[in-house]
């Protein structure tokens, strides 16, 4: 699909997952716009479809490449300027809005860029800063080590086994190579911590890596909150979900594969305490868990970004895309401009009770446990379900038969992979 030479403004949207495909079917929903989408290549999620034109980069991870490309694709979709029409550039994925924020000053002449500066994001996306910036603002999380590959220092001799181990920067990570590397580790004795962290080290990764005790409880107790912040910095909207289940493929371990939504007054509260303490603008969304043995919520880090699976936030009644347009690029693109508010007014929070899911429900049904499992079976029952990827504009023969394979294939990945219920 090509971008009209007449369309008002142009999405550009780094990245080629089910969030890069989402953010362009909310465009496409909420103003007919058809996004330009620059993945490394081609892809399934993205072909065929009416939402977007696929300009792909052949790279994700040189960001000089990626920044010629979108320079490039800047000069096209504008005429070299000679058609003025804004163009709003958005990364998928923390790499992605790495690259976008770092190289600024080169690419702000040609694109608005809704995020905050990367200082403002390195104090909250990298990790060890995150957890230290919630032990300040007395934020519930879990017990915290931060290892350092460069100049390691002894550990703890109490580390409550198991724990969970991730990278600090998820953006450095990508370039790691050693044997068995996952995104997020789990680590059961102090004989398998010490063959990892060594792995670690020869394999180039300099910044930290977190350790974090293994709280309880399977995909069900995880939960997420995807926020939006004014250029004022106030919190202006939240959205809470509940995960049902998560995939646990190793390239997609621990995204959420459904969730439903729901309402928490005292996590969306302790969201916004952090955002604005940060100065925080634009979209970001927390990663938490409920902790069985206190019952809190436990946060566990701040996505600088829409999530993977933030289609559920318009399923619930508020399209993500309208929130960018309506602030970056004004009433002259949307005459639902957002209204003025108060500076002590509360956010906006969604309240449409919705299951996202990304599995077929025949899938899905077996999935289902526990509170949030009844929740998710009452909404079936209602019908109040919402796939990313089931865009009834969709008509190509080739992307419908895309997506039919895709949902057979979530029934191998899950026996092969089975969730923790």
């Amino acid at each position: 699909m090509n971008i009209p030479d007449s369309q008002p403004f142009v999405p550009v949207i780094l990245g080629g997952d089910i969030g890069t495909y989402s953010l362009a079917r909310e465009f496409h929903e909420a103003y007919g716009v058809v996004s330009a989408a620059v993945p490394a290549g081609g892809n399934g999620v993205l072909e065929h479809s009416v939402a977007l034109d696929i300009r792909p980069a052949g790279t994700m991870t040189d960001a000089e490449a990626v920044v010629g490309h979108l320079l490039d694709l800047a000069r096209e979709l504008t005429a070299d300027g000679a058609r003025p029409r804004p163009l709003l550039l958005f990364g998928s994925l923390d790499l992605q809005v790495g690259i976008i924020t770092t190289h600024r000053a080169r690419l702000e002449p040609w694109y608005t860029i809704p995020y905050p500066d990367t200082a403002v994001i390195e104090r909250a996306a990298l990790k060890q800063n995150f957890y230290a910036l919630c032990a300040e603002l007395d934020i519930p999380h879990p017990l915290t080590v931060a290892y350092d590959p460069v100049a390691p220092r002894p550990l703890p001799a109490d580390l409550p086994f198991p724990l969970i181990g991730k990278p600090a920067d998820s953006s450095a990570w990508v370039h790691a190579k050693f044997a068995g590397k996952q995104k997020v580790h789990t680590i059961n004795t102090a004989d398998e911590l010490d063959d990892l962290l060594a792995r670690i080290r020869a394999s180039g990764y300099t910044s930290p890596f977190i350790l974090q005790e293994l709280i309880p409880g399977g995909d069900t107790n995880m939960r997420l909150c995807t926020f939006y912040s004014d250029r004022d910095a106030r919190v202006r909207f939240a959205a809470y979900g509940e995960v049902v289940v998560e995939e646990h493929a190793p390239l997609v371990l621990g995204n959420s594969a459904a969730i439903v939504t729901d309402v928490n007054a005292e996590f969306t509260d302790q969201g916004r305490r952090i955002l604005e303490h940060l100065g925080w603008t634009g979209f970001s969304m927390f990663d938490a868990k409920l902790d069985p043995r206190d019952g809190l919520v436990k946060f566990f880090e701040l996505n600088p970004r829409l999530g993977r699976n933030h289609y559920y936030v318009t399923a619930a009644g508020h399209n993500a895309a309208r929130f960018y347009v309506r602030e970056y690029l004004g009433a002259e693109y949307d005459d639902g401009a957002l209204p003025a508010a108060a500076p002590d007014a509360p956010p906006v929070v969604a309240s449409e009770h919705i299951l996202y899911t990304v599995l077929p429900l025949a899938l899905l049904r077996r999935q289902l446990r526990g509170p949030v499992g009844e929740k998710a079976r009452a909404l079936m029952r209602s019908h109040r379900v919402a796939n990313p990827l089931l865009y009834r504009a969709e008509r190509h023969p080739r992307r419908l038969w895309y997506i039919a394979l895709s949902s057979l294939n979530q029934f191998r990945k899950f026996r092969q992979h089975p969730p923790r219920l």
